[in-house]
């Protein structure tokens, strides 16, 4: 069982850029061909990892949280996974062929239209995001695959426009001292995604900030 105030620390930052929509980013596919967000995404709830080199890869199919994350939301068709390279050798990404197989993997342009994303990520290189079905930023550097329990929260909630600040307080909220969701609310979400009672919640929070 996590520390409710640790968790409190990591998740405050995920509703960080709420007011960002990235539908205008442009994503070049593997023969250059350039791509609206809105146009490849439109209607979808998108989680995705950056990534800027080799040596740090974003979780593929070799990740067996990231594969048993894809399959349980495989039920939901409002659902997409993907990963943008965001590093600055299109050349470079396009003959590497490592890259994400079963799922989407663009290059995303640094462009007017992508520079205040790049200008928020400071550092970061390999992190995670969650975009509503109207392109808007609903979680920044989110939860990771392998944060249990909550990054399905996050990612379920995030399907009705709700941000992963909010999601994630609820959940936490809801979750009592002997590691029991307080509301059937919660239950019967938990019964309903995972197939099976809520013994006890156990989830998991990595930092990504």
């Amino acid at each position: 069982m996590v520390i409710k105030g640790l968790v409190k620390t990591v998740v405050k930052g995920y509703n960080n850029h709420t007011e960002m929509n990235v539908s205008s980013f442009q994503l070049a596919d593997q023969e250059g061909k350039k791509h609206s967000f809105a146009s490849l995404y439109a209607g979808k709830t998108v989680y995705f990892y950056v990534w800027a080199n080799k040596s740090n890869r974003p979780p593929g199919e070799k990740n067996e949280d990231y594969i048993a994350l894809k399959k349980r939301f495989a039920k939901y068709s409002d659902v997409v996974f993907a990963d943008f390279y965001i590093g600055t050798d299109q050349a470079a990404w396009t003959a590497d062929d490592q890259k994400n197989t079963g799922q989407n993997s663009y290059f995303l342009v640094r462009n007017e239209a992508s520079k205040k994303f790049f200008a928020a990520l400071k550092e970061s290189t390999m992190v995670p995001f969650i975009i509503g079905k109207d392109g808007k930023m609903l979680a920044f550097k989110g939860p990771k695959a392998q944060d249990h329990t909550l990054i399905d929260y996050v990612l379920y909630e995030a399907r009705n426009g709700v941000d992963g600040t909010a999601a994630a307080k609820t959940l936490i909220r809801g979750v009592n001292s002997e590691q029991k969701f307080k509301t059937q609310l919660l239950k019967d979400w938990y019964q309903g995604h995972f197939n099976k009672s809520p013994e006890k919640v156990n989830f998991s929070v990595s930092s990504t900030q």
